[in-house]
C-alpha cells in the first residue's frame, strides 16, 4: 500500500501553479492494474494512462471543500477536502486506487498529477453499486 505525492505535484504546489484551496482538483480511479501508477516521476494523466496495464475509469469527480490550514500545534500545514467522494455505479468495474490531479490543463496531456493512494483498497473495491472513497482528513501535509 502506498500514498505518494508525484514530483510534478510537489513542483506545481511549491511554485504556486496548483493552489490546493482554489485549483480545480479532481479524483480518478485506477482499474485493471495499479502496477507502476505510484511512480513519483509521472507528470500527467496521459502518462499515467500509458503505464503498462494501468487503466483509468472513465468517471472523474471534482473535489469539493478544498482548504489549506496552518497547524502550529503539530508544526505543519494540511490540505483538506470534503469526504466522501462518490462515483456512479459501474457494473463489473473494480477500483484499485485513487489519484488526485489538477484539471486545469483541459486535456489528459496537460492535467498534472498530484497524489496516488491505494491505502485500505486491499484487492480492490467493486463499483457495481457505486463507490464512495474517503479523502483522508489531511490528504496532503507539508512538514
Amino acid at each position: 500500500m502506498a500514498a505518494i505525492v508525484y514530483n510534478r505535484g510537489k513542483t506545481r504546489i511549491l511554485a504556486g501553479d496548483t493552489p490546493l484551496d482554489t485549483a480545480d482538483l479532481r479524483v480518478l480511479i485506477i482499474v485493471t492494474s495499479k502496477t507502476g501508477a505510484d511512480n513519483p516521476d509521472l507528470d500527467t494523466v496521459a502518462e499515467l494512462d500509458a503505464v503498462g496495464t494501468v487503466a483509468i475509469h472513465t468517471e472523474r469527480v471534482a473535489l469539493a471543500g478544498e482548504a489549506v490550514a496552518q497547524d502550529d500545534a503539530n508544526d505543519r500545514a494540511n490540505a483538506t477536502a470534503t469526504s466522501p467522494v462518490t462515483f456512479a455505479p459501474a457494473a463489473g468495474v473494480n477500483g484499485l486506487a485513487s489519484v488526485v490531479y489538477d484539471e486545469g490543463g483541459g486535456t489528459d496531456a496537460t492535467r498534472h498529477l498530484i497524489s496516488f493512494d491505494d491505502t485500505n483498497w486491499g484487492a480492490g473495491k467493486a463499483m457495481d453499486g457505486g463507490l464512495e472513497i474517503n479523502i483522508p482528513t489531511q490528504w496532503l501535509r507539508g512538514q
